[in-house]
């Protein structure tokens, strides 16, 4: 007699991390359960900033072990079974946040000190992230905050995260400032801006209070306000610069080339308040900082080295966008499962390289982005290409390659390295193969 199958249950409370469904595209998103409403269901907060107030149990994946319904006293224990590692292709997505960065730890530790001390003082101040695309600005702004607020009470500081695309004008800017860090009774009356900016200055002014309440205000896309909230923008940073403010105003901008005096106006130098603004720029990856990146996500094993070296040094070369060296990872592991590959072969690296318009930004370019011994195996090319029609076979090239790398010792070592290193010069578009003989010829390139 077959016995039932045991129900299984979310258990879900407030504050516990989910993977919850995002109707509007079907995927699943990080979020953090912000509140669970009379009717059942659930109020999230994504990871990402966007928020949801509906969600049911059966659009949630929670990340914490399910809880069984009870057992009769006879029943044996089971043994407890070990986490799962997440799959690999989900781990390179990019709403997959992992537990922790790496060679990011100076950029997150000036921020969360600027948390901490606005915090600590409970005064306002202004910061200004900026860097290039993909290089983890966003990401570690709302991990510092999250470390340094996320579990003090209201009563104490307050909190709102805001992109700057989602604005038309600089009054719809001011309002939600105002909705996100003060109470209702600042918008009571629908106030037109000059009535609303008097209301926001007296809220975040600490004047005789013993505990001011700190008011946190982080903008992503900033720069997007400087077309039509870029007064009101000014006027914010404005009541942030004021001596017994409590304001904190966090910009985050991919414009590193344009100054913070763009976004916020001059920072008052040589004065008590020039130390409570900054700026933290964060770098393009490099290419080796890459390969650790995808590695932390998805171990060892994976993809070869060469294949995952190349992806880096063309993403790094480019622009340094982990976001966009992830993409390429997980078309290239894509790829190489419906051709039954493992781990990813230099070829599905290429190849995803290519569909990702890594190979076109010209020679410089495609030169730097490759490793030591395509860098010989391109030098041997050049010394082979000397004939009126710049061709040579691959035997001639692997004998040329052994020339300038002796250090690999067998003959078969330096073909295989020089047959991988075709690959990459191929990719890059530096040889190609000739046209009447593609299986044995190749042809040097003019860059």
């Amino acid at each position: 007699m077959s016995s039932a199958p045991k129900k299984r249950k979310l258990s879900i409370a407030v504050g516990d991390k989910v993977d919850a469904l995002w109707p509007a595209d079907g995927e699943y998103y990080p979020a953090k359960v912000r509140a669970i409403n009379e009717d059942g269901t659930i109020a999230l907060d994504y990871a990402d900033g966007d928020r949801r107030n509906d969600a049911t149990t059966s659009e949630l994946r929670c990340k914490k072990p399910l809880l069984e319904a009870p057992t009769t006293p006879e029943a044996p224990p089971s043994e407890p079974s070990e986490p799962s590692p997440i799959n690999p292709d989900d781990a390179l997505r990019l709403s997959y946040a992992p537990d922790t960065t790496s060679h990011r730890e100076t950029e997150y530790e000036a921020i969360r000190r600027f948390f901490a001390e606005r915090l600590e003082q409970r005064r306002g101040g202004s910061l200004y992230v900026c860097g290039a695309p993909g290089t983890g600005k966003t990401l570690h702004v709302e991990r510092a905050r999250a470390h340094v607020l996320g579990s003090i009470p209201t009563r104490d500081a307050k909190a709102c995260f805001l992109r700057g695309t989602a604005f038309a004008s600089g009054d719809a800017f001011l309002r939600a400032v105002a909705k996100g860090v003060c109470s209702s009774s600042v918008l009571q009356g629908d106030p037109e801006r000059g009535e609303l900016l008097l209301r926001l200055k007296e809220t975040c002014d600490a004047g005789t209070k013993t505990n001011p309440v700190l008011r946190v205000v982080v903008v992503d896309e900033i720069d997007s306000l400087l077309k039509c909230g870029g007064e009101a923008l000014r006027k914010v940073y404005g009541l942030a610069t004021r001596e017994t403010s409590t304001l904190a105003l966090v910009g985050v901008a991919n414009a590193i080339d344009v100054p913070r005096r763009a976004f916020f106006g001059d920072i008052p130098r040589n004065s008590e308040e020039a130390s409570r603004h900054g700026t933290v720029v964060f770098r393009p990856y490099e290419h080796k900082q890459l390969v650790d990146i995808v590695k932390q996500r998805v171990g060892e094993g994976v993809f070869a080295a060469p294949a995952l070296e190349f992806v880096a040094r063309k993403v790094a070369a480019h622009s340094g966008d982990a976001r966009r060296a992830l993409d390429a990872c997980r078309a290239a592991l894509l790829s190489a499962r419906r051709h039954g590959e493992h781990p990813v072969s230099m070829a599905r690296a290429a190849e995803a390289i290519r569909e990702s318009g890594g190979a076109t930004h010209g020679p410089l370019a495609a030169v730097a982005s490759l490793p030591h011994h395509a860098h010989v195996a391109l030098r041997a090319a050049l010394d082979l290409s000397t004939n009126a029609d710049r061709s040579f076979t691959r035997s001639a090239l692997a004998t040329a390659y052994s020339r300038l790398q002796p250090q690999l010792g067998r003959r078969g070592d330096c073909a295989g390295a020089a047959d991988d290193s075709v690959a990459l010069l191929e990719s890059a578009g530096l040889v190609g193969a000739a046209p009447d003989r593609r299986s044995k010829a190749l042809k040097a390139r003019n860059p």
